[in-house]
């Protein structure tokens, strides 16, 4: 299993009054590696709208 570093963004804003720091980590991929998760997600969405497609093509709209 490899080891992925983040790339770390904060920034402090104010909620209720009070101020929060929020912490925003980002993964530093490869190019394979983001290859890879795009394949992925992209997978994962055709399967979602063949999904979709299909109930509404059996409902007849």
């Amino acid at each position: 299993m490899e080891h992925i570093h983040y790339k770390k963004e904060t920034e402090t804003v104010s909620f209720q009054g009070k101020k929060i720091m929020l912490e925003n980590l980002t993964p530093i991929l490869t190019p394979k590696q983001e290859a890879a998760k795009r394949r992925e997600l992209e997978q994962q969405l055709y399967e979602v709208f063949r999904k979709y497609a299909d109930r509404r093509r059996e409902s007849g709209k």
